[in-house]
């Protein structure tokens, strides 16, 4: 996508929505995710800079509209969300949890005591995505006709259902290639390493021992 794309979308979803977007907004209703912008522009408030809005000032957002969000993405993944989860599928950033609560630790320790616990037997944390990760998850989105290979849910009823967009999973763990020194965690995103599930069928893979082949 070209700048004048991500922009003309911008002022499509602005003038659709009646105020400027946030980027939880796009995710949700928008064409592309927020990601996708913030890869380009660097950040989601230089997009909207680009596009002639104001940046957006919710700075403070309250101590329990963060947990919320946290434990809800818990739900949806089935575990406690990693900060790459939650950058990826998250309302929100991780430098609020940071600003309030120190670390991301602490933050998942408010949220549940029980989320540490389970968070600290995992290593998926230190675990970069690729370096062109949002442009390839909307590539194996579009690829896969917009819809999970599961079920078949598009992307719009899983936008109006679980208020974000359909996920991408690797059938091979990031984990495997970031350990391996002869090969890089981008070598995870090939497209036969990927496919676009809904927010259920995700945490249904997630749990098999043996990635079937989907599709």
């Amino acid at each position: 996508m070209s700048e004048e794309d991500l922009i003309a979308e911008l002022k499509r979803l602005s003038e659709e929505l009646g105020h400027v977007p946030c980027k939880g907004e796009m995710r949700s209703q928008g064409k592309w995710s927020g990601s996708i912008y913030q890869k380009r522009f660097g950040s989601w408030n230089e997009a909207l800079t680009a596009a002639g809005f104001e940046p957006n000032q919710r700075w403070r957002i309250p101590r329990e509209d963060l947990l919320t969000e946290l434990r809800e993405l818990a739900e949806e993944l089935g575990h406690p969300p990693t900060t790459s989860e939650m950058l990826e599928h998250g309302k929100f950033t991780t430098q609020p949890y940071r600003r309030i609560f120190g670390t991301w630790r602490t933050a998942l320790q408010a949220a549940d005591p029980d989320y540490l616990e389970n968070y600290l037997q995992s290593d998926t944390d230190t675990i970069p995505f690729g370096s062109d990760w949002p442009q390839i998850r909307e590539e194996i989105i579009v690829r896969d006709n917009d819809s999970c290979l599961r079920c078949g849910m598009d992307r719009e009823t899983h936008r109006d259902q679980f208020g974000r967009d359909l996920h991408v999973h690797h059938r091979i763990a990031r984990r495997r290639f970031y350990n391996d020194p002869d090969r890089s965690v981008d070598d995870a995103d090939i497209p036969s390493n990927l496919l676009t599930l809904c927010i259920p069928c995700h945490r249904r893979l997630e749990r098999m021992p043996v990635q079937p082949v989907v599709g």
